[in-house]
């Protein structure tokens, strides 16, 4: 009897700890922006990310490549600047839409680990992920 109830106690002192775990927030609310080049630290291109968490979410989120250097986003237009250059155009716009589909694809599941990159725009999709990764890690700070 004294073992049945051992185990009864363990069994609920185990359930209030994974109750409690489970209320513990990870972000304070609020705006928080990232910026990164991610590994590409020799060119002008910056991500940045603004994100917007309420009740431990990520509620609102943007994401764009800015150069620097040109102070230009990095969109549709961009490409002008490759006309020449039949592959880096097709880049331009692989990348795109690795922007597009990657702020969707975080939006929809609330974790880079379920952000695929796309074929063609890993580029992209390294800047993302390491300029979200600033923003939250902002939002985890406070």
């Amino acid at each position: 009897m004294k073992k049945m109830t051992g185990i009864v106690i363990l069994a609920i002192v185990l359930v209030i700890y994974s109750l409690a775990m489970t209320c513990v927030k990870q972000f304070t609310d609020g705006v928080y922006r990232g910026e990164s080049r991610s590994k590409y630290s020799a060119e002008p291109y910056w991500g940045q990310v603004s994100v917007e968490i309420k009740n431990d979410k990520v509620t609102l989120l943007s994401f764009q490549i800015l150069d620097k250097d040109k102070k230009e986003v990095f969109g549709p237009e961009y490409e002008r600047h490759f006309k020449d250059y039949p592959a880096y155009v097709t880049q331009c716009r692989n990348e795109v839409k690795g922007i597009k589909a990657y702020t969707e694809a975080f939006i929809k599941t609330g974790t880079m680990e379920k952000v695929d990159a796309i074929t063609g725009a890993t580029w992209s999709y390294n800047i993302f992920r390491d300029a979200l990764n600033t923003a939250l890690d902002k939002a985890r700070e406070k």
